[in-house]
Order: C-alpha cells, then structure tokens, then sequence
C-alpha cells in the first residue's frame, strides 16, 4: 500500500512539474519549511527522495557494468564517464527533494564539477579513439 500511494504521489508531483514547468534547477536554494506540508506529506516526500537516488544508484551500477572497451585506459574512462553522470542525477535528486539549502549548494557544486570531469574524460577518449 505504501509502495502504491508513494507511486501515486510522485505520478502526482511529477505531472505538476511537468505542467508548471518548474525544474530542479529552478527549486535550487528553496527549501520546504516555507510550505504548508503535513507530517504525511514530508513523510511521502522524502520517501519519494530516497526512491529517487535508489534509482539513479541502479541506473550508474548498470551503465557502468554494460561499458565496454578493448583499452583499459578508455574503459576506465568511460566508466568515470557513467559514474560522474550518476553523481549528477544524484544530485539533481537532491535538489528536487532536499530542504537544506547547504546540500543544495553542495549538490549544484557536484553538477557543475562531475559536468567539467565528464568533459575532460570524453575529451580523453576521443584524442584515444574510443
């Protein structure tokens, strides 16, 4: 039942977001206590950040099993390439669901620093035809 009303809520929220437009970038710095959210909702809303970073741990944990290259050092490469991707979701997980403006700071930070790595690594595999 649980698993069903967490559905429900993020099907919910998930359709309010897409309506109003409103992205994790756009929440950034803002944080919930301002709202007027009963215990349930926190509850539900939590459970829905924790449901969101289980996902993208799953999604890393896959992508980087499925890489594949005959060059170790590209190899490794690419898998950085997954891992800073996951770091990045993870983080933007944070955002849409966190409250506390020092980890949303420290999230944003995350982004753009695993956005910058990303590069540099898919710069690297390119100059090594990967």
């Amino acid at each position: 039942m649980r698993l069903i009303l967490t559905a429900i809520c993020a099907g919910s929220l998930l359709a309010a977001a897409g309506a109003t437009g409103a992205s994790a970038q756009s929440m950034a710095g803002h944080d919930m206590k301002g709202m007027n959210m009963s215990k349930t909702d926190m509850k539900a809303h939590a459970q829905m950040g924790r449901d969101a970073l289980k996902m993208d741990e799953m999604r890393m944990s896959k992508a980087m099993m499925a890489v594949k290259a005959s060059d170790f050092d590209v190899l490794w490469a690419k898998k950085m390439i997954v891992h800073h991707q996951g770091a990045i979701e993870m983080s933007r997980s944070l955002l849409k669901h966190g409250h506390d403006a020092e980890a949303k700071r420290m999230a944003q930070a995350t982004i753009d620093e695993n956005t910058k790595a990303k590069a540099e690594l898919e710069m690297f595999i390119r100059k090594h035809g990967g």
